[in-house]
C-alpha cells in the first residue's frame, strides 16, 4: 500500500488597486501536488503540463529549498520525496504562482516532518518567507484577506471580509513579468500628502467592499497611487483592456499583483459579453472568467494499491 499526500493550492490576485502588499483574493485556479515517499533517498520532481515546464528537477527546486528550511527550523528530517506537479497557474504573471508553491512546500514539510503547525503558524512562516501577506494569506485561508506584516516583531495579522458578489475576468498576456522587474520601477518614498491620500482611498475602498458597494469600491481601486501609475507602461494592453471594460460598465480594472495579468471586476449579468469582447480584441492574451476561491489550500491522504 502506497500513501500519497495530495495538495490543491489556489492562485491569488494581490493589491486590488490601492491595497498594495496588503490585500489579496484567492482564485479557483490551482497548483496540484501529489507527494509520496521514495525508496532511493533522492528527491524527484515530475512536472506535467505547460505551466510547470522547465522547472528544475533536482534539489535546486523552490519547493525543496523551502521545505528543507522549515525542517531545519523545527529540527526535523524529511524523508526523500517524489513530487508530481500540475498547475493551472501561469508563471510570472501576477497570479501568485510562487506563493502557491511556497504554501505547498510548507504543507509538505509540516506533514512529512510531523511538525503539527497550526494554520496561524503556517501563515506566519509563509509571510516570513514572502515578505508580505497579500498572496499567501488568501492562498491559505481562501476568500478576500487583508493583512499586515510587522517586520520588527515578525508577526502577521490578517482579517477577512465577505467575498465580493461579482464576476472576475483575468486577461493574461503571453509574456512574463518578473516581480523584481516590476518592483524596480516603484519609487523609494512617498510624500506625507501622497501617503495620506492613498491611505484614504484604500480605507474607503475597503469600507465599500464591506458594504458590497462595488461601484464605489471600483472607483477607489482605479485611483491607486502606490504602484499602478509606475507599472502601467510595462503592460501595453492595460489601457485598452481598461477602456473596453469601462464600455461594458465594469466596476474596476487593475493590475493583478505585479502583473502583467489584468484583473477586471464586473457584475455577473455583464461578464460574459465583456470576456468575449476581450478575447476577440486581444488574440495574444488569454481572457477568461474565474471564480473566487473560498476554501484556501486543501490536502488529503490517498492510498494506492
Amino acid at each position: 500500500m502506497v500513501k500519497s499526500l495530495n495538495i490543491k493550492i489556489p492562485a491569488s490576485t494581490a493589491n486590488l488597486g490601492v491595497g498594495f502588499d496588503s490585500i489579496g483574493m484567492a482564485l479557483n485556479k490551482f497548483l496540484y501536488l501529489q507527494v509520496t515517499i521514495t525508496n532511493d533517498e533522492q528527491w524527484h520532481f515530475h512536472h506535467i503540463g505547460p505551466n510547470v515546464e522547465g522547472l528544475p528537477t533536482d534539489e535546486s527546486h523552490y519547493i525543496y529549498q523551502i521545505a528543507q528550511q522549515v525542517a531545519l527550523k523545527y529540527d526535523v528530517v524529511l524523508p526523500a520525496l517524489s513530487i508530481e506537479m500540475r498547475s493551472d497557474i501561469p508563471l510570472a504573471r501576477g497570479l501568485g504562482s510562487s506563493a502557491s508553491a511556497l504554501v505547498g512546500a510548507l504543507y509538505i514539510a509540516n506533514y512529512f516532518g510531523d511538525i503539527e503547525l497550526s494554520q496561524y503558524e503556517l501563515l506566519q512562516l509563509a509571510t516570513e518567507f514572502e515578505g508580505h501577506p497579500d498572496n499567501v494569506a488568501p492562498t491559505i485561508y481562501g476568500g478576500l484577506v487583508l493583512g499586515y506584516y510587522n517586520e520588527v516583531e515578525n508577526v502577521t495579522e490578517v482579517s477577512s471580509i465577505d467575498t465580493p458578489k461579482v464576476d472576475v475576468i483575468i486577461t493574461v498576456p503571453s509574456y512574463e513579468l518578473r516581480t523584481d522587474d516590476s518592483r524596480n520601477v516603484l519609487p523609494d518614498t512617498f510624500s506625507y500628502k501622497k501617503a495620506v491620500q492613498n491611505s484614504a482611498i484604500s480605507n474607503t475602498m475597503i469600507s465599500a467592499l464591506i458594504q458590497h458597494n462595488y461601484e464605489l469600491a471600483g472607483k477607489m481601486m482605479e485611483q491607486d497611487g502606490f504602484h499602478e501609475p509606475f507599472r502601467q507602461h510595462l503592460i501595453p494592453e492595460f489601457a485598452q483592456v481598461k477602456a473596453i471594460a469601462k464600455s461594458h460598465q465594469a466596476y474596476a480594472t487593475v493590475i493583478s499583483g505585479a502583473g502583467p495579468t489584468i484583473l477586471t471586476l464586473i457584475s455577473k449579468e455583464k461578464s460574459g459579453k465583456l470576456v468575449r469582447a476581450l478575447k476577440n480584441e486581444f488574440s495574444q492574451c488569454r481572457s477568461e472568467l474565474v471564480t473566487i476561491n473560498e476554501t484556501g489550500v486543501t490536502s488529503e491522504l490517498v492510498y494506492h494499491s
